[in-house]
């Protein structure tokens, strides 16, 4: 079994630190991963956290599965989904800014087939979702995983996902 994770922002090559995406208020698609034909992902955990520095309206995050893409973001890589772990085989996802990818200003179509989970979020806090072993919801080869967040105000997000290729 191999795992992967997916930020929705770059690591700086420096100092290894992520300075998260600023998102503005509306819907947009933090992560999205994009599934071969071949190959199935499962869904081990999530998470979102904000930069809020008072209290204001709670996000609405939520993770689901879509039919088609959002484009307008940035292209990850199979250096940017990272495997952890044991294993250090690069990811199979499909790349590219339609693809795998993360940071949309919006959500360009919205095609869900399946919702796996959501939460409000207080813009001062963070959530992370692990599901039990042998319940995790499973996105089907073709499909695209989505990590969206709805903001009341603009700002800072770091969110992950931690997957298995199946």
């Amino acid at each position: 079994m191999s795992l992967y994770i997916a930020y929705n922002c770059a690591i700086d090559a420096t100092t290894g630190v992520m300075a998260g995406t600023s998102y503005a208020a509306n819907a947009k698609v933090a992560i999205q991963l994009a599934t071969p034909s071949t190959t199935s992902i499962r869904i081990v955990e999530w998470g979102v956290s904000f930069s809020g520095t008072a209290a204001g309206a709670p996000a609405i995050c939520t993770l689901a599965q879509a039919s088609a893409a959002t484009t307008s973001m940035t292209a990850h890589s199979t250096s940017t989904v990272m495997p952890i772990g044991d294993s250090s085989k690069a990811s199979s996802l499909t790349m590219g800014t339609g693809s795998t990818a993360y940071g949309a200003v919006a959500i360009t179509t919205n095609t869900t087939e399946r919702q796996f989970g959501g939460a409000l979020v207080s813009p001062m806090t963070q959530y992370e979702k692990q599901w039990p072993l042998g319940r995790e919801p499973v996105v089907s080869p073709s499909k695209y995983c989505q990590l969206r967040i709805n903001t009341a105000a603009t700002y800072t997000a770091i969110a992950y996902i931690v997957f298995e290729e199946c």
